[in-house]
């Protein structure tokens, strides 16, 4: 049994030697040098679909945010900058907090592709509203370590990069990732989250395990009860020991796949809802570029509707 006040987490036992590159393939652009960390965004993204993520990551093809990405950057950035002025001791006060909001989504919005059903100026208090909740329901219970902290670990000395995630907030015996969208955080879906088994394997394997939590809220304020709402997400050692080896997978394939597929990489199923036209920020920006959403596109309907296009 574990002694009172202490985590009941594995003590940190990393899994056995891996079959790991030492090096990851080269962008093709800017210095041309090799990647130099994966991340729980891009090892999902890979999963998804290869040949997205050798768009995104090796090819620089960025695809501008969205309206719910760029809610959730500005709730983020704002709770943000609240622990990191608690950590020094001098915490900003709410009316503060409110103008960074303004501030923030000021500066992000115009980066953002927005949907004819969205709203920006709902977003906008939606976002006031969700920081405004947060100092009221769950950030009297908190006690800040950091916020944003940079972890990573390398599988053996010798390998040339990493793997990297960053802590929203940290506590001395819990990480938390703050989460604001349109829909509820389960406890089925935060069981399943690369975020939650990434940090939770980072703490772990810095010999400093801590329980991982999601700080949860929806955009619309429910009826009744809190707006926010904490979901733990316990991970098994068999998760962390998985999660190594899900990684260097990853790494292997990566590697697999530019040697011998330089030109284009496997593509998703398109049973996959992320697998759709890119519209309103969802599905997939590649879709008319892609094998896969050019055979979906109805005749005079894709990028090229001339009779005589060869799409060979």
């Amino acid at each position: 049994m574990a002694p009172a006040g202490s985590i009941a987490v594995p003590s940190p036992a990393l899994a056995a030697p891996l079959s790991v590159p030492l090096q990851l393939p080269a962008r093709r652009f800017g210095d041309g040098k090799p990647l130099e960390s994966l991340s729980p965004a891009s090892i999902r993204a890979f999963e998804k679909c290869p040949e997205a993520f050798r768009r995104r990551y090796l090819l620089n093809e960025k695809v501008p945010p969205n309206l719910a990405m760029t809610l959730g950057s500005v709730v983020g950035d704002t709770l943000g900058h609240y622990f990191a002025g608690r950590i020094r001791g001098r915490a900003p006060a709410a009316e503060d907090l409110d103008d960074l909001v303004l501030e923030l989504f000021a500066a992000k919005i115009s980066r953002a592709v927005l949907g004819p059903e969205d709203d920006p100026d709902l977003g906008r208090e939606q976002c006031r509203g969700a920081v405004a909740d947060y100092l009221v329901e769950i950030a009297p219970t908190v006690e800040p370590i950091s916020v944003e902290r940079r972890a990573s670990f390398r599988f053996s000395a010798d390998q040339r990069w990493r793997f990297v995630c960053y802590f929203d907030l940290e506590c001395p015996r819990e990480v938390n990732d703050l989460k604001f969208g349109r829909s509820e955080v389960k406890e089925e879906r935060a069981y399943r989250d690369l975020q939650g088994t990434a940090q939770t394997f980072m703490r772990w394997a810095e010999r400093n395990p801590a329980r991982f939590s999601f700080h949860a809220a929806t955009r619309e304020r429910p009826a009744e009860g809190p707006r926010w709402r904490v979901v733990p997400a316990p991970r098994s050692h068999a998760q962390l020991i998985a999660f190594q080896h899900r990684v260097a997978r990853v790494a292997r394939l990566i590697v697999h796949l530019d040697e011998t597929e330089p030109g284009e990489w496997p593509l998703s199923s398109d049973l996959g809802w992320w697998c759709a036209p890119y519209a309103d920020g969802d599905g997939c920006p590649y879709w008319e570029r892609c094998p896969v959403g050019v055979d979906s596109i109805p005749p005079g309907e894709g990028p090229d509707s001339s009779p005589a296009h060869d799409a060979s």
